[in-house]
């Protein structure tokens, strides 16, 4: 199998080479034939001068405008590998961790994502493992369900990353990260729930060990209340695009204004902004619903949640 690893960069010429470095490393211990390529989304500082300086050998592809993850869409397009690792710049890998990855999908041939153990820079335990959730009408995931201290050691499905390694012909196949999201947040959990529905499968992959510095661009640029913001406002054009059940429906519209009253409460005023702001964006998602009410999947997306609700 032929592998592609993308570095996604914006702006992170103070540690966008700790990442390159560690994926370099680990490409020279696998048994794959893998190449590395930072995207840089536009940086304005001295990324691009520092790579090309610094790593001469790994290839750069400048990207006319940042469309933060939806670059990787245009990436995969330009790519012939079978398999693309979609990375973040705030990443570290361990020094073995292309291969077990790469496996899962030699392994299953439904897979479509393969998601690595994440831990913090602290060497704790962030996240991969993660399960998909509706409650009180609005949908979330998260990787610190109920068991999830024992099943974080097991390989088994996964439901979100935020990034890992995709089969790409299935990354392109369902148009990769959708801009309706942009600058980002919940996009992931879009792309998983569509891949699930198709019948595709995401798993889990404890062997391989990645270590996050904690979406060190985005925070940066819009800070903790607006990366909250953007968070809640995906969460309501994710709820309109793609819930269809009509249990889950009636439970979001139900709970709605309860929960702007509560969260109004609690002094979450970016709750009400980000809810005000999904709004100016409803013909795109109608337009985004109807287009997905037309495909064939072979699974509704109640059928997907309750598969993880089940323990699958």
């Amino acid at each position: 199998m032929n592998v592609d690893l993308f570095i996604l960069n914006y702006n992170g010429a103070g540690f966008v080479g700790e990442c390159i470095h560690s994926f370099s490393e680990a490409v020279k211990n696998s048994n794959y034939d893998c190449r590395v390529v930072v995207i840089d989304n536009k940086s304005t500082d001295e990324s691009v001068a520092f790579i090309k300086k610094a790593y001469p050998n790994v290839h750069l592809l400048l990207m006319s405008q940042n469309r933060v993850l939806c670059s990787f869409n245009n990436a995969a397009s330009q790519s012939n590998a079978d398999i693309v690792f979609l990375l973040n710049n705030d990443l570290k890998a361990d020094p073995f961790s292309i291969d077990p990855m790469v496996s899962v999908f030699q392994e299953n041939k439904d897979a479509f994502l393969v998601t690595a153990k994440s831990l913090l820079s602290d060497g704790s335990y962030e996240g991969g493992l993660s399960i998909p959730l509706m409650s009180y009408g609005m949908f979330s995931t998260t990787c610190h369900f109920p068991g999830y201290e024992k099943l974080k050691e097991e390989s088994g499905f996964t439901f979100a990353a935020g990034f890992g390694a995709f089969h790409r012909q299935r990354f392109l196949e369902l148009g990769g990260y959708d801009d309706l999201y942009l600058p980002g947040r919940v996009e992931d959990s879009d792309l998983m729930l569509r891949a699930w529905k198709k019948g595709w499968k995401c798993y889990y992959q404890p062997a391989s060990i990645f270590y996050h510095m904690g979406g060190r661009s985005f925070k940066q640029k819009y800070g903790e209340r607006g990366t909250m913001e953007i968070a809640y406002r995906n969460s309501f054009l994710f709820m309109w695009k793609n819930i269809f059940s009509s249990e889950y429906v009636a439970a979001h519209f139900f709970f709605l204004f309860p929960r702007m009253i509560w969260m109004l409460m609690k002094g979450h005023w970016e709750f009400i902004a980000a809810f005000l702001k999904a709004l100016t964006k409803l013909n795109l998602v109608i337009d985004r619903r109807a287009k997905e009410k037309k495909i064939s999947y072979r699974f509704l997306d109640r059928e997907v949640i309750t598969l993880f609700a089940n323990g699958s």
